[in-house]
């Protein structure tokens, strides 16, 4: 068995990272399997130093019958392509009109968006043999589909329990400055509208004043958080000094180590991959109620969920977790939910998958 893992993202995200672990576990279950990305992206420089070969989409944002042509030959090597992201499908799913050997196509669905007319009636009816769904919410939406329904499997993202572990050690605080005994609130997800870090800072401002306090800080991680426009938005509320922009970072176990409490008000969520992560690290959470975290975000058990896009329920939610800051229960029981997205588990599971596609 020969699997091309597909990916046209050129930034990082959770459908990259796990493009990424995907191949990197079935390849240690012995199954050989490359990824294919656009040439000088984050994906590419990390598959590279895992050593694990790298095939390119033509690098062009327009498609044409030439460049699907010569992505033929390069598909037609695999047994089975799973594409992660919807122009990744498009790409490869025309290119099998081309291809001598056609390969199974599998497509890993993230977002609970509207599909088009054309798209169900085209690349997901036909060539495509199986359909993934991320969260038990866009399993159940994707069914009501009926041509596609026998298609849907739920399979989760996974997390790398062996990376992202309480034991890790960090000199974050130190590197950035931040006092010893200081209060360090955390959000990992690249800056834009639909993360939520526009109810994020000017509640967090609103919880500075209620509480007074100085020694009170919030990271932001992911791309863009070191943007002129989020460094903009920090300097009108006034929050200088006390929201930290990080940027994209490689060290998030490290940057979680020296979390207080992991912050995740998204206004609509796949399965919230670095959710995952900082419950895995055993990081007390304040998360929106939405997507695919409902399904295992269970308040005052495992975390705190809050509505998404309500300032005043975020601001309950931090003073909530001030409140259970000593809370071991709910920290633990953060770090069980995590095990049940296992990314070993998760690859197993995908492997059968394939397995069962590539025998019918």
């Amino acid at each position: 068995m020969k699997i091309l893992q597909a990916t046209t993202a050129r930034g990082w995200s959770g459908g990259t990272e796990q493009c990424l672990l995907l191949a990197k576990y079935m390849n240690k279950l012995g199954v050989k399997t490359d990824i294919l990305c656009f040439k000088g992206t984050e994906l590419e420089r990390r598959a590279r130093e895992l050593e694990i070969r790298v095939r390119y989409f033509p690098n062009t944002r327009k498609f044409s019958i030439s460049e699907a042509r010569v992505l033929a030959d390069v598909v037609s090597e695999y047994d089975l392509v799973n594409t992660h992201i919807p122009k990744a499908h498009w790409f490869v799913w025309f290119s099998l009109f081309f291809t001598k050997k056609r390969p199974k196509l599998v497509y890993t669905r993230r977002v609970h968006y509207p599909i088009s007319k054309l798209s169900l009636l085209t690349k997901y009816k036909f060539f495509t043999a199986g359909i993934i769904a991320v969260s038990p919410k866009i399993d159940e939406w994707l069914r009501q589909f009926s041509f596609i329904r026998d298609k849907v499997h739920y399979i989760p993202s996974g997390v790398e329990l062996d990376r992202f572990s309480p034991d890790v050690e960090s000199t974050l605080r130190e590197d950035v400055g931040i006092p010893e005994g200081a209060l360090v609130f955390t959000n990992v997800a690249n800056f834009s509208e639909i993360k939520g870090h526009f109810v994020l800072l000017p509640a967090f401002r609103k919880f500075l004043e209620i509480t007074g306090r100085k020694d009170v800080y919030l990271l932001l991680v992911g791309r863009d958080t070191d943007s002129e426009k989020a460094k903009c938005l920090i300097e009108e509320l006034g929050l200088t000094g006390k929201v930290i922009p990080l940027g994209f970072r490689r060290d998030v176990p490290q940057i979680l180590k020296a979390t207080d409490v992991f912050v995740f008000p998204s206004l609509n969520e796949g399965i919230a991959g670095s959710l995952l992560q900082a419950m895995a690290m055993k990081k007390l959470v304040v998360a929106s109620n939405v997507g695919g975290i409902e399904s295992y975000l269970r308040h005052m058990e495992n975390g705190i969920a809050i509505k998404p896009g309500d300032e005043r329920s975020l601001i309950d939610g931090l003073f909530l977790a001030i409140e259970n800051l000593d809370n071991e229960k709910l920290r633990e029981e953060a770090r069980k939910t995590a095990q049940d997205f296992d990314i070993k588990q998760v690859t197993e599971k995908t492997l059968k998958l394939y397995e069962k596609i590539l025998s019918s």
